[in-house]
Formats: structure tokens, C-alpha cells, sequence
């Protein structure tokens, strides 16, 4: 009877690499055509230190406050359409130094992307925004 020659038999350290290629260029091809590539567009805004001073009405700074889906400008309730036409009619772009300034106020629930609009707007009109935030205590 013939016999078969024996077959070689791997080492105990020897790992079989005859198609590691081809997987790691179909991984490579995988990953590239799954990912998605977005560009991060964010605001810069400063938080601006100082105190509270009283001024008077005609010279107040206009102030944004946003509360559980509502928005009050002035201590009036108003739509964002009410907002976006009373900011474009105070023509910021033409202003200077503080005149420029708006106030933006959160209290509540306030979602993310509502926040962020406003600020942008507050911008694009030509505002400076200045972030009313809370202080240590529970104090504005």
C-alpha cells in the first residue's frame, strides 16, 4: 500500500499569514466608504466678567431671556419671528462698542440647538452676545 507523505505541520509559534493582506486592505476598504466626513462649525463666545450697573430705560441693553419653549425680549413674550425683526430693526451692524450688545438669559428647559440659533442670530445681525450665566449660590 502507498503511503502518503506527511504533512508539514505548523509550529506552535508560527501564525498563517497567506491572507492577512487581503483582509486588511477589505477592512481598509470598508472603513473608508462607511465613514462619514462632517465639518464642525461651532461660535466662539466669551463670558464677560464685570457687574451689574443700572442704567436708564432708553439706554438699556436689550436683553434675550429663553424659558421652556418661550422667549421674552425686554420682559415682553414674542415669537422667534417677533425677536429675529425687533433685532434687525435695532441695526446693530451700524452701532458701535456697548451699543452692540445683547443679552442672552436661559432659564428652564432650554434645548441645545433654540440656544445656539439665537446666538447665532444675535451675531449675524450684527450683536455681541454676552451670556447671563448663574453664579455660585443660585445668583445671576
Amino acid at each position: 500500500m502507498y503511503k502518503f507523505p506527511k504533512k508539514k505541520m505548523l509550529g506552535q509559534d508560527a501564525v498563517p499569514t497567506t491572507s492577512l493582506a487581503d483582509m486588511m486592505f477589505l477592512l481598509l476598504i470598508f472603513f473608508i466608504m462607511t465613514t462619514t466626513l462632517t465639518r464642525v462649525t461651532g461660535i466662539v463666545s466669551d463670558m464677560p466678567a464685570g457687574s451689574k450697573a443700572q442704567q436708564p430705560q432708553s439706554e438699556k441693553t436689550p436683553m434675550i431671556s429663553l424659558h421652556d419653549n418661550k422667549i421674552t425680549m425686554n420682559d415682553k413674550d414674542m415669537t422667534r419671528e417677533e425677536m429675529e425683526r425687533t433685532l434687525k430693526g435695532m441695526k446693530l451692524e451700524q452701532k458701535s462698542g456697548n451699543a452692540k450688545v445683547v443679552i442672552l438669559a436661559t432659564e428652564g428647559d432650554v434645548s441645545y440647538q433654540d440656544y445656539y440659533q439665537t446666538m447665532a442670530f444675535i451675531q449675524n445681525c450684527g450683536g455681541i452676545v454676552a451670556i447671563e450665566s448663574e453664579e455660585e449660590g443660585g445668583t445671576k
